[in-house]
């Protein structure tokens, strides 16, 4: 049952006072400037920079609240909440003609220096890298309504010439005729409104046209065939470049933002004529730039330990870049650097500018589809453990975990979970070997981990049927440095691992649809669980009565893990572990134990291709009984 409106409030604003009085208390000392580079070297700075980071991922939430706002039903807002929305009240039934405008080419620094003194997300920052950018044209404008009109009323969407792969398969899985945030009204003036925060209005020609990346690549096929030569959208270095020479200061340096940007000027878009930067328009504001590459990272990446999750699951080839900032874009989502992404078919209040090079180079994205391997130790050796044949000569776990549980759930659950064996869950299942080998039997299979981050290997196999590591990244002892490919073709599960699907969850209270499984299987959990004692009860509320639990860890306890006494025996110098853990679930008739085919097996975690903790898996099984 969801929690009320009212109960949820009182918690938030038990939180807050948490946080205002550990502001307050005077027990983390603020030594300015605070920076990226120094950001978890000492309690201190941890805390304000996760203070700082809360602030600014909550300016991320204001923006995507509103374009959710924009999406809901109209039955499901306020009207009257258009004074606070309030749009810019100059529409048009027209727009300016765009044109081409000459850029000499130039150098551009890429992103944030690690002493800056402003906050910036980990893939804002690099090592300084110069990139020399070639002259080019870039539009004067955003492409307006009225421009985007014309690959409409010729039939765009409709026309598989304009559209790559993945485009035309989203128009026919979606089959749009129009922008997302379009509205068809056969009873105004030109047949389409656009629905804003609260409102529709009738369509407003000289507003930009918001469109996700696959609609604006399409429509620059389109634009390329009418002026017959190629115009793109650009890439990271062209807009940067664009922003130096014609917007220069930056965002906590304005007295006035420079564009519709900031909430400074509007809760809405404006004509795309109305703020001049040097000799183009919005540069900066008014809607997000779609831009030709995709996300990538910057020379000395390093991922912010607070949030690791933030940029590394976008470096993946299929996030694409985009730039400048919307009107509702503030704090850093404003700044020069700011670096955000989605996948192509995804909506935000973005629009287009496109570019005529000097030469004809298409951007090619097909090098930036691997280029998060290599970047991350702990998920090259969490891919390493999960896929290699052997760890530090000991087999790999991963199978035989794999095999024990559907041994004990082939033996010992009921008659009819065992016949239909519908779904099951891996917990803490990093790359995902165990899900994978369990799709096998069951039709769907959930890999779950504490980190989004981990699963990155996961998800590709999942998504493209392999996935990759680089051994170099693991701590150094003179193994090979080459990558490492893993196709899901060259397992028994090669037919059906595309069961598999992920999910990041706290397994000692993970998300309500997480649940009637048949099987489960906690290989590595407790020992990587904050409150231990809490998840064994806990996974057996989500298994289905005659499905099986399959346990097996170490019991050596992580550093994440709240090992008081006085919260559960099981944290005893001399504690009897499985002892306990039988107590916790068989006590009160709710579980009985079964026999598994082994009582142990030996795990080897690496640290690197030859070096790793060796240690003992404590196994057993649980049916559940009521």
């Amino acid at each position: 049952t969801w929690p009320s409106v009212e109960e949820v409030s009182e918690y938030r604003r038990q939180v807050r006072d948490r946080i205002d009085a550990l502001i307050t208390s005077g027990k983390f000392e603020l030594t300015l400037p605070l920076q990226f580079k120094d950001s978890a070297c000492n309690d201190n700075n941890a805390f304000w920079w996760i203070v700082t980071m809360g602030c600014e991922h909550e300016r991320i939430h204001l923006e995507t609240a509103s374009v959710h706002v924009r999406e809901l039903p109209k039955k499901y807002v306020k009207e009257e909440m258009s004074a606070f929305w309030k749009k810019c009240p100059k529409q048009s039934n027209t727009a300016p003609e765009n044109e081409l405008v000459g850029v000499d080419g130039g150098s551009v620094v890429l992103g944030r220096p690690k002493d800056s003194p402003i906050y910036g997300w980990d893939c804002d920052y690099s090592e300084g890298d110069v990139v020399k950018v070639n002259p080019f044209k870039a539009s004067k404008f955003l492409v307006s309504n009225a421009e985007y009109y014309h690959f409409m009323k010729e039939g765009g969407y409709k026309e598989r010439k304009y559209w790559d792969e993945e485009g035309w398969s989203w128009v026919q899985f979606r089959k749009p005729e129009h922008p997302y945030f379009w509205v068809r009204d056969e009873a105004s003036e030109w047949g389409y409104k656009l629905r804003l925060q609260t409102e529709e209005i009738d369509i407003p020609w000289n507003w930009p046209a918001e469109v996700n990346h696959l609609e604006a690549t399409a429509f620059l096929k389109f634009k390329s065939e009418k002026l017959n030569k190629l115009v793109r959208l650009p890439t990271e270095s062209e807009w940067l470049l664009l922003r130096d020479r014609f917007v220069r200061e930056d965002q906590n340096e304005w007295k006035k933002a420079p564009g519709n940007v900031n909430l400074e000027h509007f809760a809405s878009s404006c004509p795309v004529d109305m703020f001049a930067q040097g000799p183009l328009y919005d540069i900066v504001g008014n809607v997000w730039q779609h831009t030709a590459n995709p996300m990538y990272p910057y020379s000395g990446y390093r991922v912010q330990p607070y949030y690791d999750d933030f940029s590394l699951p976008t470096f993946d080839g299929r996030h694409m870049s985009m730039k400048g900032g919307a009107w509702i874009s503030t704090g850093n989502e404003a700044s020069r650097d700011a670096r955000f992404a989605f996948r192509r078919h995804f909506y935000q209040f973005i629009g287009i500018r496109y570019i005529e090079p000097m030469s004809d180079d298409e951007v090619d994205r097909e090098p930036f589809k691997a280029v998060n391997v290599g970047l991350d130790p702990e998920v090259e050796a969490t891919t390493h453990f999960a896929f290699a044949k052997s760890v530090c000569g000991v087999p790999n776990v991963n199978t035989q975990m794999a095999e024990i549980a559907l041994s004990a759930f082939r033996t010992h659950a009921s008659a009819d979970v065992a016949s239909s064996a519908q779904r099951a869950l891996d917990l803490y299942c990093g790359a995902g070997r165990i899900t994978f080998e369990l799709t096998s039997t069951f039709n769907e299979v959930v890999g779950s981990d504490f980190t989004s981050r981990k699963l990155m290997p996961a998800f590709a196999m999942k998504e493209r049927g392999d996935t990759s590591y680089v051994a170099r990244t693991l701590p150094v002892d003179g193994a090979p440095t080459e990558r490492t490919m893993v196709e899901a073709k060259s397992y028994p599960w090669a037919a059906t691992y595309e069961r598999a699907t992920f999910f990041q969850a706290d397994p000692s209270n993970m998300h309500a649809h997480m649940t009637n499984f048949d099987l489960i299987v906690a290989f590595n959990v407790l020992e990587n669980t904050h409150s231990p004692h809490l998840v064994p009860a806990h996974l057996l509320s989500r298994l289905n009565v005659g499905g099986i639990l399959v346990v097996g860890s170490s019991f050596v306890w992580g550093e994440v893990c709240n090992v008081d006494v006085a919260h559960s025996p099981l944290y005893a110098p001399d504690a009897d572990h499985l002892q306990v853990l039988r107590d916790l679930l068989v006590a009160d008739g709710a579980a009985e134990e079964v026999s598994t085919d082994v009582s142990s097996v030996v795990a080897a975690f690496p640290d690197s291709l030859s070096t790793g903790s060796v240690r003992n898996i404590k196994v057993t099984a649980f049916k559940k009984l009521k």
